[in-house]
């Protein structure tokens, strides 16, 4: 499974680094405030949940299907208020990257969500969508 799911993260990942820049994306937790030396203007964290259900009997083109989560985070105003532009803009450029296609899986009916201020200077914003894995990828036949 361990092989399944950093497959996953990399389809993912590859696929948000051409909106956010791979430096600012995260695999399961948001970074500690103190991890970069200037505020991060954007960042994005990439959470799978724990269930996933195997579709694979039957099914030619997937084995495991999912629900993945983005989390979209950009920097609120200096008064703390919500930065409207930075987020619609973000949660735009994410959601046009659907269908997400990828070597190992596919992400598709993104819905998206915006959270307000994280208490942290960041405005959060999810995505959250279907996530099955191409069963020939994983085939060992």
């Amino acid at each position: 499974m361990a092989k399944v799911l950093a497959s996953i993260f990399t389809d993912l990942t590859t696929a948000l680094t051409t909106v956010i820049g791979s430096e600012f994306i995260y695999l399961g937790n948001r970074p500690k405030l103190g991890d970069k030396s200037e505020p991060m203007k954007k960042f994005a964290v990439i959470q799978l949940p724990v269930s996933i259900e195997d579709i694979a009997v039957g099914k030619k083109k997937f084995a495991l299907s999912t629900t993945g989560v983005f989390y979209l985070f950009t920097q609120s105003k200096k008064d703390s208020t919500l930065n409207l532009t930075a987020s619609s803009d973000l949660a735009d450029d994410v959601s046009g990257l659907f269908p997400i296609d990828g070597k190992f899986c596919q992400a598709t009916n993104p819905s998206v969500l915006m959270k307000g201020e994280d208490g942290f200077g960041y405005q959060v914003t999810t995505i959250t969508f279907d996530l099955r894995t191409k069963a020939k990828v994983f085939d060992n036949s």
